[in-house]
């Protein structure tokens, strides 16, 4: 089924908002008899799916092959075809459809709009994230109080399938204000499997955490991918010194850094507790 240009318009505009990534197809010329007449469009996601069309067959498929080998950091590029005897869209014409990558922004969800949630949010802002900020008090996630965050969510866990997208993907930092609510949003983030989830906490309240939520439950051995205690061990104390070790943290993992001595065993920090 085709779908009009104002539909994938709409799509396009989503990718952008949302940070996403996808290849646009645009058919930019035609000659003779071609399937698609120009300014025919298609977005190409990262998983291979599509929308729209740029006219079928091996056209369409060796556009979407082309698409999906940009997104590994091409830049645009055009390609020409002749729909001659020797391909199965017997045209005769020529196509040329240009290719444009849509560029993932990393995002990152703080949940909690507390002292540390709202460091975090504006250091991850300056380190070119895209800032979700959740709290379940709508005033501590207003627009005043956070006004470089792209998103500021009123809620608790309701919001996740709705307003709040988590998936391998996903960055989601957890500092609400108090281990029950980390608990609650662990518990029911842990099955979407984030790229990243840390927990704020000392390593006396996330054991105690942990065997709450094993009690709850929870596999033990899925506790495993948890960073708790957040962030590298810098001996951070105030809220923005919290927060920058949270984001070389999560910079480094991006980044496949995982073998550095900060990355290892971390001792109890002093800045992360909360008695």
């Amino acid at each position: 089924m085709s779908q009009g240009r104002s539909e994938i318009h709409e799509e396009i505009a989503r990718l952008h908002r949302d940070g996403a990534g996808g290849v646009v197809a645009t058919v930019v010329s035609v000659g003779g008899s071609t399937p698609r007449s120009a300014g025919a469009k298609m977005l190409v996601y990262v998983d291979g799916r599509t929308l729209g069309s740029v006219g079928g067959g091996v056209v369409e498929s060796q556009t979407i092959d082309r698409a999906l080998s940009l997104l590994d950091g091409g830049g645009p590029c055009l390609l020409s075809f002749d729909l001659d005897e020797g391909t199965e869209l017997a045209c005769g014409g020529k196509m040329q459809i240009f290719l444009e990558p849509i560029a993932a922004t990393p995002g990152l969800i703080v949940l909690g709009g507390g002292h540390v949630g709202l460091s975090v949010a504006r250091v991850a802002r300056d380190a070119g994230f895209r800032v979700t900020v959740v709290d379940d008090r709508a005033e501590m996630v207003s627009e005043e109080r956070f006004p470089f965050a792209d998103r500021r969510l009123a809620g608790g866990t309701a919001l996740l399938g709705s307003d709040l997208r988590v998936d391998e993907t996903s960055i989601v930092v957890v500092v609400t204000r108090g281990h029950r609510y980390d608990r609650e949003w662990v518990r029911v983030l842990l099955p979407l499997k984030p790229f990243y989830l840390g927990m704020i906490g000392s390593d006396q309240k996330v054991r105690g955490t942990f065997d709450q939520l094993v009690e709850e439950g929870v596999p033990r051995e899925s506790l495993g991918g948890i960073h708790a205690p957040i962030g590298i061990d810098i001996g951070a104390e105030t809220p923005e010194e919290i927060a920058v070790s949270i984001l070389a943290e999560v910079i480094a993992i991006r980044h496949g850094v995982t073998d550095t001595a900060m990355l290892k065993e971390k001792p109890e920090f002093k800045g992360r507790n909360r008695e």
